[in-house]
């Protein structure tokens, strides 16, 4: 590899340091990053100067990247970015919406597959991202909760989960997100590795065949078993950083972070996340949901 790499907690994220995204974004170096991603669920490579256009061609080697639903948020010239900041002129209603564990896009008939953050200013204080693996998680189960789990469908829909602690709860008054309404595995095939994860994102509400009280009761009690420490990392994204994450193999969470302007306070971040089978896998012709609905093993690397 042309980069060294360091663990950073035993069961997700890497650190990548002596990698120059301004000067190596070459093929070789891309599938390796690919490969760590999907293994170890969450990369940190520190000490970025990239440009938005060389941001979106990153974003391009790991699926595609999606335009955001909400314009203002966007980047005119490159309409995947989206802004992520602390401005204090946000509506109270539309603060902390992250502070809940996911994956992204969990509430669409296809999942976001990686998301990635750029950081460009960070708070002296607070402002940590909270990451769990879920396939560290369903690998802990006992076998007879996994035999149970295997072939059960959740049904997905925003603000309808059973929430944990520490869990932010959207505000009522925020404003209503069209959504596909979707169900997906309680158990998600990976559709690069071919290992299992709980996907309960914090958009399950319901499980086909069990009544409203069995189905919360379980998927409050993976949501739960999900975050506990041993799967867990937590990290703040400073300038430089790039955060990317694997949206099929672990779940994040923000934390509360004061809304403020001033020096040693503010935050911005630059947010993209993509959908299907990075380019440069030999599984991209397949969908990773339909991959992940028949418990088609698609596992393989993307390093040549």
């Amino acid at each position: 590899m042309p980069f060294e790499v360091a663990p950073l907690a035993p069961h997700i994220g890497s650190r990548i340091t002596g990698l120059d995204l301004s000067q190596d974004m070459s093929e070789p170096t891309m599938r390796s990053l690919i490969d760590l991603l999907f293994d170890r669920g969450v990369l940190v490579i520190p000490a970025q100067t990239i440009d938005h256009a060389a941001y979106v061609r990153l974003a391009n080697f790991f699926g595609r990247p999606l335009d955001f639903f909400i314009p203002e948020q966007c980047d005119a010239d490159f309409p995947a970015i989206i802004r992520i900041d602390n401005d204090p002129a946000t509506p109270l209603v539309l603060r902390d919406g992250a502070v809940q564990w996911h994956s992204d896009s969990s509430y669409e008939a296809v999942p976001a597959a990686v998301t990635m953050l750029y950081g460009k200013e960070a708070p002296d204080r607070g402002g940590e991202t909270h990451f769990a693996s879920t396939v560290a998680a369903y690998a802990a189960l006992p076998d007879d909760m996994k035999s149970k789990l295997d072939g059960l469908i959740a049904h997905h829909e925003l603000g309808r989960a059973p929430w944990i602690d520490g869990e932010v709860v959207p505000d009522p008054k925020r404003p209503p997100r069209k959504t596909d309404s979707p169900s997906h595995p309680l158990i998600m095939v990976h559709p690069i590795t071919g290992r299992k994860g709980i996907f309960t994102s914090g958009t399950a509400y319901a499980i086909e065949g069990m009544g409203d009280a069995e189905g919360t009761a379980l998927i409050r009690q993976l949501r739960e078993h999900i975050v506990q420490p041993q799967f867990r990392l937590e990290y703040k994204i400073v300038p430089g950083d790039i955060v990317l994450w694997d949206n099929f193999g672990a779940v994040h969470c923000a934390t509360r972070i004061e809304y403020s302007a001033d020096d040693g306070k503010r935050r911005l971040l630059y947010r993209i996340s993509t959908k299907g089978i990075p380019s440069l896998c030999p599984q991209a012709d397949s969908a990773p949901v339909r991959a992940a609905r028949s418990g088609a093993s698609q596992s393989g690397r993307c390093a040549g």
